[in-house]
């Protein structure tokens, strides 16, 4: 882009009024500094259920650990014994997700 010095400058009043203009969160804030109300948030009462709730399952291990041993026992001892269709479903619930095999 080439600058051309023939040519007068924008009016600086022009391309400063964006500029000079609030942003809502500062219009808001000054509005509650003169007395006006601001905007209030209520959370609702099942907000603080699922608060409650994530909180709990934070607190839950995400493994089974007395299944995971007993598993892994039966599995050492050689008596745990897996069907071709327990197998075969496993496998299809991995690859496209549980309950799609019918």
């Amino acid at each position: 882009m080439r600058i051309d010095p023939q040519i007068p400058a924008p009016d600086a009043a022009a391309t400063s009024s964006v500029s000079n203009q609030r942003s809502g969160a500062a219009a808001n804030a000054a509005a509650g500094a003169s007395g006006q109300p601001n905007d209030t948030v209520q959370l609702s009462a099942a907000q603080t259920v699922l608060s409650s709730l994530v909180s709990q399952l934070a607190n839950v291990p995400d493994v089974r650990q007395q299944k995971v041993d007993a598993l892994r026992a039966q599995i050492q001892s050689g008596q745990y014994q897996a069907s071709n269709e327990q197998v075969a479903n496993a496998i299809v619930d991995e690859l496209v997700g549980p309950d799609s095999n019918g």
